[in-house]
């Protein structure tokens, strides 16, 4: 038999610990759902947990169920006067400022991206979606708000995911070669919506009816409502509606036909609500991969600033402008355009439609996400308060409530700092070993046995004293202290190249990437490029750099390690500016990445890809004549100088013995 004891006892656990964590958080006003994305981010694979999970299937079909419990559970306590209230200024927002929303936030991502703005626009439909977990659950904090501007928000996000989710799924095709045509784009979305609302007004008054006229336990009545809501869903979605509106409907017809047993039902559902939203938020952290995350945080946080800072205020202010609302009641609901799971969901949909670097939209929304909940999230009953729209006239609320949500906030930044510092790239340095005998006095009297077995033999700086030593000594030393650092370089460079190399070759040959891959590829477009471009030109910016020729510009630089001022700073390849480097390998690791990512070597990297592809060696003499824009000036001159160098000193040694230049791409 097997032992289901530990299984019980941890899922207990963790249940009963989140909750206790929530109920600590809601005491420093912060957003519940927050806890659970970071508890489940924590268990994932990169943090304590370790859990591996990376079924996107699951999480989407799991994703799917929940945000239709949760859309249902909105709908059945949503009062008849709610929807009349909130139906037209909804409506507008949920339509209307989904598309303004993905629009106004398109150009922002393709600037901070660097996409095409059709990639960008994606984004912007992934995080245009105000969210329903995330609306509901401020609508249920204790927050006292005046009732058009809850049912307006209420309407919104229960509108608006259909909207969201038409513009992901046409855009995901689009991007992996199947365009919907512009007929497509009117047609679809108009039937999706009234098939959807159609089916979820059938089922919702079959269930109110049967309600009527069948007698049932109270305890029934909440899963009997579950049932014929999902029955909602599912009947939406054969005849190719929207689930969602049908669900968020029959929620509302049920409540409006048989406000009695609706009420009896309400309480069971919102504990299957509860369980849902939490779960949901809960498996989304698990999902995400978060060194990726580290690596998009600042141009997604800036995104999300531009996002409830310009995209939603101005569709809000617009839209809204036909409606009888105070400046006060705009400027609130401008404000609490809240995103929750429903755009970390959406992001899910390019990876299972098959578009490219699709895991970059998963993180970026990730990140929205959490901008927005730890900002708008908890300042909203603080906004309230301040615009008066509670009810209350007294002074704004205490200073302790205030330095408590402050504070509270800015823990999680720093925690939010941390985490991205943990997962940066950083590496420690190779250790501190010596070379040849002659040199062993010069460079700090280190004797070989002095070395850890099978340490790398990395020189960290230069004596202070190497400037005054006599020509004979620096030129004797010099170059392999360089060439070492290079070949360390190197085959960090080769490590990732040939990372790259199995990923397109996989992708090459049709098989779907899993997302750690995916999200491997973003990082090094990322670091080989700053930017998230086509991916095409990759490889020949992930390639090594000739010792040889290193070693050479090195000379030329330094004077032998003759000039002081260099040699103090590390600055063994030059550098204007009074550039500085902590060691020899931090200065080399800024060169290769110079000569690889510089737009102004775009032909060096062309001739050292034709090299590879000709399967020929890499080496200084063969690319020194590309190496003319490091200077600028008599760039003859200097690659002639150049030239001389490695032929005179036989400086072509190091490039024989440097790392295997690895796999050649097709």
């Amino acid at each position: 038999m097997p032992d289901t004891g530990p299984l019980f006892f941890t899922l207990a656990l963790f249940a009963a610990g989140g909750i206790l964590m929530g109920a600590a958080g809601s005491r420093l006003g912060a957003p519940l759902l927050l806890i659970f994305l970071v508890a489940g981010m924590m268990a994932g694979s990169e943090g304590p947990g370790g859990i591996v999970f990376e079924e996107s299937v699951i999480t989407f079909f799991l994703g799917t169920a929940a945000i239709a419990v949760i859309l249902f559970e909105g709908g059945l306590r949503t009062q008849p006067k709610i929807i009349r209230q909130g139906i037209k200024p909804g409506s507008a927002l949920a339509f209307a400022g989904t598309v303004m929303t993905a629009f106004i936030v398109a150009p922002v991502a393709m600037w901070l991206f660097d996409m095409r703005f059709a990639n960008a626009l994606l984004l912007g439909a992934i995080v245009s979606s105000t969210d329903a977990a995330a609306v509901f659950a401020l609508a249920a904090s204790g927050v006292k708000l005046p009732e058009k501007v809850t049912a307006t928000l209420e309407v919104e996000s229960g509108f608006n995911d259909p909207i969201a989710i038409i513009l992901v799924m046409g855009l995901v095709e689009t991007l992996a070669g199947e365009p919907m045509t512009w007929w497509q784009w009117i047609v679809m979305p108009a039937y999706m919506l009234i098939a959807g609302g159609a089916a979820g007004y059938g089922v919702g008054w079959l269930s109110a009816w049967l309600f009527r006229h069948v007698r049932l336990p109270v305890g029934l009545k909440a899963i009997l409502a579950m049932v014929m809501g999902l029955l909602s869903f599912g009947l939406a979605d054969l005849i190719g509606g929207s689930g969602f509106i049908a669900i968020y409907i029959a929620g509302v017809v049920m409540a409006w036909k048989s406000p009695k047993a609706a009420s009896d039902a309400a309480p069971g559902v919102d504990g299957l609500a509860w369980l849902a939203q939490t779960g949901l938020f809960f498996m989304l952290g698990l999902y995400v991969t978060p060194s990726h995350l580290a690596i998009v945080a600042i141009p997604a946080a800036l995104t999300a600033m531009a996002l409830f800072l310009l995209a939603r205020p101005l569709a809000s202010f617009v839209l809204l402008a036909p409606f009888k609302f105070t400046m006060q009641e705009k400027g609130f609901i401008a404000w609490t355009g809240l995103r929750g799971a429903t755009p970390v969901f959406l992001g899910i949909m390019p990876l299972l439609g098959g578009a490219p670097n699709a895991s970059l939209y998963l993180s970026a929304a990730l990140a929205v996400v959490l901008v927005s909940l730890v900002v708008q999230g908890w300042t909203a009953p603080l906004v309230a308060r301040q615009l008066r729209l509670t009810g209350e006239t007294s002074a704004p609320p205490a200073r302790g409530e205030l330095f408590s949500r402050l504070g509270s906030m800015s823990i999680v930044l720093l925690a939010g700092m941390w985490f991205t510092l943990v997962h940066s790239d950083s590496e420690e340095l190779p250790t501190l070993l010596v070379y040849p005998e002659t040199t062993i006095e010069l460079m700090g009297n280190i004797r070989p046995d002095d070395a850890p077995e099978g340490a790398d033999v990395i020189v960290a700086s230069f004596p202070p004293d190497f400037p005054g030593q006599p020509a004979d000594v620096r030129q004797a030393a010099y170059p392999p202290v360089i060439a070492a650092a290079v070949q360390e370089v190197n085959e960090e460079i080769m490590a990732d190249r040939m990372d790259l190399v199995a990923i397109l070759e996989k992708e090459a040959r049709g098989e779907a990437l899993t997302l750690e891959e995916q999200s491997r590829v973003d990082i090094l477009a990322r670091s080989y490029r700053g930017r998230y471009r086509e991916r095409a030109d990759l490889p020949d910016k992930i390639d090594i750099i000739p010792p040889s020729l290193a070693v050479a510009q090195s000379i030329l630089a330094t004077g032998w390690g003759s000039s002081e001022t260099l040699m103090q700073r590390n600055a063994v390849y030059g550098g204007r500016g009074g550039v500085s480097h902590d060691t020899i390998l931090d200065a080399t690791r800024a060169y290769a990445t110079y000569l690889n990512t510089h737009p102004a070597f775009d032909g060096f990297r062309q001739e050292r890809a034709g090299l590879r592809a000709a399967d020929a060696p890499i080496t200084g003499p063969a690319l020194a004549g590309a190496i003319g824009p490091y200077v600028g000036g008599d760039s003859a001159g200097y690659i002639g100088d150049l030239q001389a160098l490695m032929t005179a000193r036989d400086l072509g040694v190091f490039d024989a013995t440097g790392a295997d230049p690895g796999l050649p791409l097709e």
